[in-house]
């Protein structure tokens, strides 16, 4: 089809990947060896971090921290000045300085630690303190360089809103009721009164209400007039126009509704998922010549949950593990940047808030060559959550690998890993991109957003004490999250199937309870994931598996779970060793099983 670029690589027949499904279709039980933590060890060992303090140093400099903390600062004060002087040393004069309560600094103090240590990232602060006491002349501080956005993992997300809120929530009252009929019958009633784009965003949440309402002759009604008006809500009902279809066994309809939304999605993850779509219609309408183009070109959008399926459809490389090594550290070529060393040696005294701080400056002041190099740095020092940052922001043109988003920290759960380390950092990078000490609104704490009183409730059965605040450690946090994953998979709800696991982290095991009864997913894990009513846990679902599959590409082990999906089999939960078991599910409305 004129459009779709060939991929360079060879890639299989259209009548081989005909019979590719049709295997598939026959085989009841799949096993394949996903990943293990041995794998996982094997590349983290694999990155050592430098050190750079001997354990004299190391003493000195955590009671310089304990100290300040303490606000002792008499203690604080004579600590540092007896300790060695160099980048550590400033480090923690400029900590005391700007610590609150500590004693006052005058400006020829201040003055003189700029001058010695003009690297600093407190620099801007301690000149603005300078400068308020009186100083009338500072020291050259580095030029802070101005970073560009270098690209992320792309996810679908809705069309700005185009309809103003009062109507919307009029609609959201009919929709939430599982009523949307008195929903169109409001809309269409004041439809005169409103802009094209506003009718088209709402006849789109009409529609996908009738959808998961399973009534998809209505939703294909509604979705029509939707998507005839065209634009990105008209690419959204597109969307729900092609899954009524497909459910409707319409895949003529099906697939001009998915190629429409692969042409016009204003998004990657949308596009791809067009893309396949659309080819599994081709191929269900009997339209075996568009298959392979469609498949080839989701195949090129590597980062994308259905580019990856894509892929192993066609029995391709992923374009995605090409990039998932990532080069050796040069430390050579950074020992003699002070930040640098600043971070390996804050990091040896258990200062990693201040390490990932030193590592952000002289990425911003330093050589823009070794930014690369600097992102590998924090992976190796397990400053994740900077080694993700730098893998998003950097100096322009910059051609960091991708796969520097997906950290791969050294952490270990306190009970030691039995849940797939994969799969728990996949959960990790979307719940809080490595951010230790996150916080959510409603009390989601650290790595994996673990609440405290599903924490709590794991610490009573085990009968163990917990307090809240260590959530914050990684160990403790991700042995309650593995933990809680682990419930989740034993419940009957989700049947130990790995997309209903994932579903139930996000949204809870009572929604998912509801769902199997509700989804009319006729036994096709993809379509019940595209089924699911809340917009959140849709994209939870498919990104926490996207994350997964790469994280299982930097361990250069094959996916049982993404072989599985591909194949249209629901993929289990991967056991203690990291095999996956893959299983044909039929029938209409199904509870796990």
């Amino acid at each position: 089809m004129a459009g779709f670029a060939d991929v360079r690589k060879k890639v299989p027949s259209v009548k081989k990947f005909q019979l590719a499904v049709f295997a598939a279709a026959l085989i009841p039980l799949t096993a394949v060896q996903a990943n293990t933590s041995e794998g996982f060890r094997a590349i983290v060992s694999a990155q050592p971090a430098p050190t750079v303090l001997d354990n004299s140093e190391k003493q000195t400099f955590i009671a310089i921290y304990q100290a300040i903390k303490a606000q002792k600062w008499d203690e604080a004060e004579k600590l540092i000045d007896k300790a060695p002087q160099g980048p550590m040393a400033a480090m923690a004069r400029a900590e005391y300085y700007l610590a609150p309560n500590s004693p006052k600094v005058d400006a020829e103090r201040l003055q003189a630690l700029l001058q010695s240590a003009p690297y600093l990232p407190q620099a801007e602060q301690l000149a603005a303190m300078a400068k308020k006491r009186g100083a009338d002349a500072l020291p050259d501080r580095p030029g802070i360089r101005r970073f560009s956005w270098l690209g992320g993992a792309p996810k679908r997300d809705l069309p700005a809103n185009a309809a103003n809120d009062g109507l919307r929530s009029e609609l959201q009252v009919f929709i939430k009721n599982d009523d949307p009929a008195s929903a169109e019958r409001l809309l269409e009633s004041k439809a005169f009164e409103l802009s094209t784009d506003a009718v088209t965003e709402l006849r789109y949440r009409v529609a996908w209400s009738y959808y998961i309402e399973n009534d998809d002759q209505s939703a294909r009604r509604v979705a029509a007039l939707a998507r005839a008006a065209g634009g990105d809500w008209g690419t959204q009902a597109s969307w729900v126009y092609g899954l009524a279809s497909w459910r409707l066994k319409d895949y003529p309809a099906a697939f001009e509704a998915f190629d429409t939304v692969a042409r016009f999605a204003s998004n990657d993850d949308l596009k791809a998922a067009g893309l396949f779509w659309s080819a599994r219609a081709a191929m269900s309408a009997k339209q075996p010549q568009q298959v392979q183009p469609r498949m080839q070109h989701a195949a090129k959008l590597p980062e994308t949950f259905y580019g990856l399926l894509a892929s192993e459809s066609l029995g391709m490389e992923p374009i995605a593990k090409k990039a998932a090594k990532i080069s050796k550290l040069d430390w050579n070529a950074l020992k003699d940047q002070e930040n640098a060393v600043l971070a390996v040696a804050l990091t040896e005294v258990g200062q990693t808030k201040l390490a990932d701080e030193a590592l952000r400056h002289q990425a911003k002041i330093g050589d823009a060559r070794q930014h690369a190099n600097l992102a590998q740095l924090a992976g190796s020092l397990n400053l994740a959550s900077t080694q993700f940052w730098m893998g998003h922001y950097g100096p322009s043109r910059d051609q960091s690998n991708a796969m520097a988003r997906y950290p791969m920290p050294n952490w270990e759960p306190t009970g030691g890993w039995r849940v797939t380390p994969a799969l728990v950092y996949a959960h990790a990078l979307q719940e809080s991109t490595f951010r230790t000490d996150v916080i959510s609104p409603a009390g989601a704490r650290g790595l994996m957003q673990v609440r405290p009183g599903t924490a709590q409730d794991i610490a009573r059965a085990r009968g163990a004490s917990f307090v809240a605040s260590e959530l914050d450690r990684p160990s403790v946090n991700l042995e309650y999250g593995q933990s809680y994953l682990e419930k989740l998979r034993d419940m009957p709800s989700t049947g130990g199937l790995l997309p209903k696991v994932i579903a139930a982290y996000n949204a809870g095991p009572t929604p998912l309870s509801r769902w199997n009864m509700e989804i009319r997913d006729n036994g096709d894990p993809l379509l019940f994931v595209e089924s699911i009513p809340y917009w959140e846990t849709r994209g939870y679902v498919s990104t926490i598996l996207r994350n997964y599959w790469i994280y299982e590409m930097r361990e250069n082990k094959a996916s049982g779970s993404l072989k599985g999906l591909a194949q249209y089999l629901w993929p289990n939960f991967p056991d203690g060793n990291g095999n996956v078991l893959a299983r044909r599910m039929t029938g209409g409305s199904i509870a796990a099983r």
